[in-house]
């Protein structure tokens, strides 16, 4: 039943890609489209055994690969197109302002994560840490900075 209900709404998104005159945008569209087919199938190979073989599931790994490639410059247009507002996507990357840098500072601050110093996970880091190969290579990298900075 579920793969039913797929088929219905796949079946809808690729008639409205198709009624899409401007070429570049049903390219782009055709792309999103093969790319929620592949990965639907993917996510829910159970669905389909005895239908898929071990063969099927390495082709269907591989284009969903491939899509996703075709698909990143067009990301944040597509993004963009759905209107989500910033805190839905509550990315530091997907801002209308523009602050980037900003709000991914911000973020950073007010994570949990580094409220503690040094970090919860840090006791188990620190027995696979090379400090000395740390210490050394922070020391390259701060002896190029232009004192002018």
């Amino acid at each position: 039943s579920r793969a039913h209900c797929y088929f219905i709404i796949f079946q809808s998104f690729v008639a409205e890609v198709k009624a899409v005159e401007n070429q570049d945008v049903r390219r782009a569209l055709e792309t999103l489209c093969a790319f929620y087919g592949v990965s639907h199938i993917q996510e829910h190979q159970g669905d389909w055994t005895g239908y898929l073989s071990l063969q099927h599931s390495e082709w269907i790994k591989n284009a969903t690969r491939m899509l996703l490639r075709s698909l990143r410059p067009n990301l944040v247009a597509f993004t963009d197109a759905f209107e989500f507002p910033d805190n839905v996507l509550n990315s530091a990357l997907g801002r209308h302002d523009g602050n980037v840098y900003e709000a991914l500072y911000e973020s950073a601050k007010n994570s949990p994560l580094n409220h503690s110093d040094p970090y919860p996970g840090y006791k188990y880091l620190q027995q696979v840490l090379d400090k000395e190969f740390l210490r050394e290579h922070a020391t390259k990298v701060s002896s190029r900075i232009p004192s002018s900075l």
